[in-house]
């Protein structure tokens, strides 16, 4: 099962191409994906602010930009500072 899901992984990063995780491209998506996202500093800019937001019926905790009802028990959630 965990050799499955590995070569899925695999897939995914390098394009779908069935390419082997040991190979020169292995790791390559992800690589870029690190290298951009610290060339632009601190990168703060270019990504929304997500806030936490907590439903007091459930106790169930979300991360959102921005978050008005429960996805569990649509009871309206509140914004944890």
């Amino acid at each position: 099962m965990l050799d499955k899901i590995k070569k899925s992984v695999s897939d995914v990063l390098s394009g779908g191409k069935g390419q082997s995780d040991n190979g020169p491209e292995a790791g390559a998506v992800t690589n870029n994906r690190v290298q951009a996202s610290s060339a632009g500093g601190d990168g703060a800019a270019d990504e929304p602010e997500s806030n936490l937001y907590e439903c007091p019926s459930c106790d169930s905790v979300f991360v959102a930009i921005d978050k008005e009802t429960c996805s569990s028990c649509r009871t309206p959630v509140e914004q944890i500072e």
